[in-house]
């Protein structure tokens, strides 16, 4: 069992992938990178995660309904949701299906580490 929050990250992009593979190193956090969302449900389904952050579009297909199949199979999960496409999702909507937070990329780095502070502060103990 780790004694850091384990966070899943899902996007196509394995630019992003790396580029949050080093920040969370650099968080001193465990984290487990995939890019798509069937993998994503199979690792929620085998282990408990503190936090997910997904891309809403992933593999072409707009995820909100990942999102809310994540929820459902972890009540507790937050999740943070990124875009390139705001216009065509709204955060009010994402929200609906169970996301906290929804950054429009690019990120910016001060406001999204502001709220894994906050997801990890109510999810990890």
């Amino acid at each position: 069992m780790t004694d850091r929050p384990k966070i899943l990250v899902v996007d196509k992009d394995e630019n992003i992938l790396s580029a949050f593979g080093d920040y969370m190193r650099k968080k001193k956090y465990t984290m487990i990178g995939v890019d798509n969302v069937k993998t994503g449900l199979n690792e929620i389904r085998k282990q408990s995660f503190h936090l997910l952050i997904t891309d809403v579009r992933v593999n072409s297909e707009f995820s909100a309904g990942f999102i809310s199949q994540a929820k459902k199979m972890r009540d507790n999960l937050k999740i943070i949701a990124i875009t390139s496409y705001p216009d065509r999702v709204t955060e009010s909507d994402l929200k609906a299906d169970g996301a906290d937070y929804l950054f429009i990329k690019p990120l910016e780095l001060n406001k999204l580490d502001k709220a894994i502070d906050i997801c990890l502060q109510s999810n990890y103990k």
